[in-house]
């Protein structure tokens, strides 16, 4: 490992907007941190929090939770919202797959999952973050309306979730193949991560599906 990144795997524990899931204390600090009950979205898998610092800076009424298991990439996310003065971010270093254990009482009204890696083979098909065991967690930390937001460039990845959604009967709240083909676009969308526009620098549609814990008819289509 090298020296820079053992100085922010160290160092970022002590950042007072970043909790670590070892802590049993850590979702008692992040409801501190909050402290104004106002609703919760939750970015997976964020990086450097390039989602839930936009959204923040659009949203100062509402408080973004920014999750990824690799410390280091959270030192970089802890700066940034620091540097862009937005104190309703706070991050959590955990693995997705234990995300219930340490979430037990904190419920968000929203989860983004921004540019995941996609597992295009069948052997690793569990581990996309649409398959139903991961869905079944969401559904634990997510308010009874709360919803799911997949924003992608993989057209596997895209077509798997929009199957898991019609296997498992969810609600589907906007599907679209080329969002950035539409005349308006809900702002929510806009927000472009490091990796986004990495694919859009390649030509690549970008894909966006939300959806529900319910029944209904798709919102949109694409």
């Amino acid at each position: 490992m090298g020296r820079k990144k053992y100085k922010k795997i160290t160092e970022v524990r002590s950042f007072l907007n970043v909790f670590d899931y070892k802590n049993e204390n850590a979702e008692a600090g992040i409801k501190n941190f909050f402290s104004n009950g106002k609703p919760i979205t939750i970015e997976l898998c964020c990086g450097q929090a390039d989602y839930s610092i936009g959204l923040a800076e659009h949203y100062p009424e509402r408080n973004f939770l920014g999750i990824d298991r690799k410390p280091n990439r959270l030192w970089n996310a802890s700066k940034n919202a620091n540097e862009r003065n937005t104190k309703n971010v706070a991050l959590l270093i955990a693995y997705i797959e234990r995300l219930d254990e340490t979430l037990k009482d904190i419920k968000a009204e929203e989860i983004w999952i921004t540019f995941p890696d996609p597992y295009p083979f069948q052997s690793s098909i569990k581990k996309r973050l649409t398959h139903p065991r991961f869905l079944a967690i969401y559904k634990k930390i997510l308010t009874e309306n709360g919803k799911i937001n997949l924003k992608t460039d993989d057209d596997t990845l895209y077509e798997y979730t929009l199957q898991m959604i019609d296997e498992m009967k969810l609600k589907t709240n906007f599907v679209h193949n080329d969002i950035y083909s539409l005349e308006q676009i809900t702002f929510e969308y806009t927000i472009k991560t490091k990796y986004e526009k990495m694919h859009l620098e390649k030509g690549k549609k970008i894909k966006l599906v939300s959806f529900s814990f319910g029944h209904s008819e798709s919102a949109s289509g694409g």
